[in-house]
């Protein structure tokens, strides 16, 4: 990865439109004409850029995570300088995670699934881990503070209720997720995002999202729900019973079989896109296909935070040029494997 810039992502090659019919037909009729977004100012993150804190899973050749590691276990490096390990929480060490949720019209019929599994990762994680709830529609917001009482989570979770219209901004959650986290003093950070994967109404765009994650030390764990046959269901019957001779219809209907041609491209690069994500920050990306098993992906991702070491560093470069910098950790014993996030950001100054 040269320094300054990130591995640049394949570009889609249909209209603007497309992407976004692929979830607003689904929500038709409304209103067509005359929705704008409000002016929205950038995303942006103030990091101690001296200190670098980083999580890491480690699993020995069979895949089975290794949790009876201390500090000096572990090497760190930073463009292939060592590094001092400044300071080191084991697996036991409570997580501060925001927990998101999609509520956009794709999840209609599903939410109730989607309540009741999140409710129970809840129960899932330790005690002492403090959890904020957000969810995606057509706009993205919190709608719980960090808290440790279950209940209080419950509820937030339980009041979530499906968006009419379409549009998901995936993105402005992962974004408002990190923003919230900026608020968190030390600690181990997390963010899980259940989504099927579709972003077209977000305000932040990939590589500045990319660039956000990279300034600050969350994980990132999607679950992905694999719906591209029901999306793919839905946009043929749709363009077919729909009466494309309504001057008012006739543009959907296009852009519904524009969507179609491209649905398959579209949700492999989302899909590329959010294990690129959890790659960089040391996350792992999951999936369902049927949303009767999502309460076991959850509990595969609770696995996994209660598997992480939480290792920190100042670093050696103390220069703030607006570079990426390359990380590498290394476990001493040579039969284990660490995962943790490839690169962070340094703003310039």
């Amino acid at each position: 990865m040269k320094k300054g810039k990130f591995l640049s992502t394949p570009h889609l090659t249909y209209s603007p439109a497309a992407l976004l019919a692929i979830f607003s037909i689904l929500a038709w009729p409304q209103k067509i004409v005359g929705q704008q977004k409000s002016e929205e100012k950038p995303f942006s993150l103030k990091v101690n850029v001296d200190l670098v804190v980083l999580n890491a899973t480690v699993v020995d050749d069979k895949g089975t995570n290794v949790t009876s590691l201390n500090r000096d276990d572990f090497s760190i490096y930073e463009d292939d300088v060592l590094q001092d390990l400044s300071d080191f929480r084991p697996v036991e060490a409570p997580f501060h995670l925001v927990l998101v949720l999609d509520t956009s019209i794709s999840t209609r019929t599903s939410l109730g699934l989607i309540k009741k599994a999140a409710s129970n990762f809840a129960d899932e994680l330790r005690p002492a881990d403090s959890i904020a709830v957000a969810e995606i529609n057509f706009f993205a917001k919190q709608i719980q503070n960090f808290t440790s009482n279950r209940k209080t989570v419950k509820r937030a979770i339980h009041g979530l209720s499906t968006f009419p219209y379409g549009g998901s901004r995936l993105y402005d959650g992962v974004a408002i997720a990190v923003k919230h986290l900026q608020g968190v003093e030390g600690g181990r950070k997390a963010i899980v995002i259940l989504s099927d994967g579709m972003e077209n109404s977000s305000s932040i765009k990939f590589e500045d999202l990319r660039h956000l994650l990279a300034q600050g030390d969350a994980v990132f764990y999607p679950i992905t729900i694999q719906n591209k046959d029901r999306q793919k269901n839905l946009l043929e019957n749709f363009i077919r019973t729909a009466d494309a001779t309504k001057p008012e219809v006739a543009p959907i209907v296009k852009n519904a079989k524009e969507s179609l041609s491209v649905l398959e491209e579209v949700y492999q690069i989302q899909t590329e896109r959010l294990q690129t994500l959890a790659d960089e920050t040391g996350g792992k990306i999951f999936f369902v296909s049927d949303l009767a098993d999502l309460a076991g992906e959850y509990a595969k991702v609770a696995q996994e935070l209660r598997n992480t070491f939480s290792l920190a560093y100042y670093s050696k470069n103390t220069w703030r040029d607006g570079t990426m910098r390359k990380i590498r950790v290394e476990a001493k014993n040579p039969s284990y494997h660490v995962r943790t996030r490839s690169a962070y950001y340094v703003p310039k100054e």
